[in-house]
């Protein structure tokens, strides 16, 4: 039978896998915070100005407004409220969505990265390659006789039991 309550192990590591040898004392605990704003070793370089750099900051701003305006810019998604509100529906007007409008030309792209085919399910193949043949009046006219035969002769077969 188990007992409950005994042989409890105690968790032990040893100290000097955290740097204290033994007879050393543990070190204090610290009882301030920690500043806000650390001594930096290091100073950071200072930051280059000029007409250049001026530049190139304008250049940047432009190249980025120009990419939000091409149809490849994906804009995030607006989280959806918990509560649908009236004014919400005209709202939605006002977003544009710029991949409806957006043909890719897949063939610059790699295989690994162009859209799969769409390709037709294998009902709308069968019936390209097997298509129904519409029934005579003939091969109409041959089923009914053949079925009449068979009528006849259960009829006779009825008759002889």
């Amino acid at each position: 039978m188990a007992v409950r309550g005994r042989g409890r192990k105690m968790i032990t590591f040893a100290m000097e896998t955290v740097g204290i040898n033994r007879g050393e004392n543990a070190p204090l605990s610290v009882q301030q915070p920690m500043p806000l704003f650390p001594l930096m070793e290091q100073k950071p370089l200072p930051l280059i100005g000029g007409e250049e750099m001026d530049y190139l900051l304008a250049l940047k701003q432009e190249l980025r407004g120009a990419m939000k305006t091409l149809p490849c810019f994906i804009q995030p998604a607006t989280p959806h409220r918990d509560v649908e509100r009236y004014s919400d529906k005209y709202h939605i007007g006002e977003q544009t969505d710029t991949s409806t409008h957006w043909n890719t030309d897949w063939k610059r792209l790699p295989k690994e990265l162009r859209a799969p085919l769409k390709r037709p399910s294998r009902d709308v193949i069968r019936e390209q390659s097997h298509p129904k043949k519409k029934k005579s009046v003939l091969q109409k006219e041959e089923v009914l006789l053949k079925l009449e035969t068979l009528e006849k002769k259960e009829g006779r077969a009825r008759e002889l039991r």
